[in-house]
């Protein structure tokens, strides 16, 4: 079997490089998941989009990413809307240093600004601003639903030409004198020039097996999410001091993640103590959240990098090896426009976007990070 580029992952990164690669007319592509498409992080994301971040590639990236989402919904018709963010703040501490992150956000295209409680009421009604300063609304962020995100990005990319295995476990990136050769999978050998890692937490098992080592540590995450419910907000709405979110999905339902202390590298199980702990929280923010039902709970990873960066695009030493990974829990806001900077990678030799080139691996290497304060979750 032969292939211009073999990508290893099917999530919604993987498809989206295959995507964007078939649309600049490069549609030798075939994407192996060894699972099921989205079965990794996509399908357990909190399906928020935004580029309230605090550096410049993390912001710049993000604004050109939610002009994709647009774009790529109202092209291949799934669900997304710019309902916004909203996010609390408790102490003077915590309002100082969002202040300073909006201006951040100003200078580089992205609308934040401070707002009061009883703007944030008007936000968000019902919720309860006891306790709550002031907030930070970030109108341009937003929501997507990753299933028909997926489902939809995989068609169009079939019908382009594009070959998707399910079911498929890359086994090992066969590289030869520093050059990339293909990938042994179990339908067999396949040929290629290149080979893109976009495997979420897997990326760093397979890369051992091309002689890489990959700095990720895989973090478990918690979130549940309620039976349906009447639409009660738009945003996505975090509480900072408890790096906690809840965000109302297009099916009515609720999605809720808290922070519950967690070792990187450990298995992400169940934990009996994590409802508890995210009612609690949401419930003393949203009181009528007592008499919603949970339906389920699952778990996941945050697959961080050492300053909480994607590393993305080719790798120095391994000719036709690239990597789409180490999202920190932003890789579903970010498929998009990573999908085109590295179909540029792989066409063109460069990226669009100069801030991207400011991500590969070689800034670990060097020392050279570029640490993010705003994650949570």
């Amino acid at each position: 079997m032969r292939a211009e580029t073999v990508i290893i992952g099917g999530g919604i990164v993987g498809l989206s490089i295959a995507y964007h690669l078939a649309t600049m007319g490069h549609n030798d592509t075939i994407v192996l998941e060894q699972h099921y498409l989205g079965s990794g992080g996509t399908f357990r994301c909190a399906t928020g989009i935004r580029a309230s971040f605090t550096t410049e590639e993390h912001i710049v990236l993000l604004r050109k990413s939610i002009d994709l989402w647009k774009e790529l919904s109202e092209k291949l018709g799934f669900y997304y809307l710019r309902g916004g963010y909203v996010w609390l703040l408790r102490t003077e501490e915590q309002l100082k240093a969002f202040s300073e992150f909006s201006k951040i956000h100003n200078k580089y295209g992205v609308p934040t600004k401070i707002v009061e409680p009883e703007e944030i009421r008007e936000l968000v009604p019902t919720i309860n601003t006891e306790g709550i300063i002031a907030g930070l609304y970030d109108s341009l962020a937003g929501k997507a639903n990753p299933f028909e995100a997926v489902v939809s990005l995989a068609k169009a990319s079939k019908e382009m030409g594009v070959k998707i295995y399910i079911q498929t476990r890359a086994e090992k990136i066969i590289v030869e004198k520093g050059k990339v050769k293909g990938v042994k999978s179990t339908v067999g050998d396949i040929q290629a020039k290149n080979v893109v890692i976009a495997a979420g937490y897997g990326s760093r098992e397979i890369a051992k097996t091309a002689g890489l080592n990959l700095p990720l540590k895989n973090l478990p995450r918690h979130a549940l999410v309620t039976e349906k419910f009447r639409e009660v907000f738009k945003p996505l709405v975090i509480d900072w001091t408890t790096s906690s979110y809840i965000v109302q999905t297009n099916a009515g339902t609720f999605i809720i993640g808290a922070d519950v202390e967690e070792e990187p590298d450990k298995k992400a199980l169940p934990r009996i103590d994590y409802i508890p702990t995210a009612a609690r929280i949401m419930v003393k923010i949203f009181p009528w959240l007592k008499y919603v039902n949970v339906l389920r709970y699952w778990t996941g990873y945050y697959v961080m990098s050492p300053d909480k960066h994607p590393i993305l695009g080719p790798v120095k030493g391994f000719e036709g090896l690239y990597l789409a990974t180490g999202f920190s829990g932003h890789g579903f806001m970010m498929a998009p426009i990573v999908g085109k900077v590295l179909a540029e990678w792989i066409i063109y030799g460069k990226p669009s976007i100069p801030q991207a080139e400011r991500l590969t691996l070689e800034r670990i290497e060097k020392g050279e990070l570029i640490l993010e304060k705003a994650v949570f979750g």
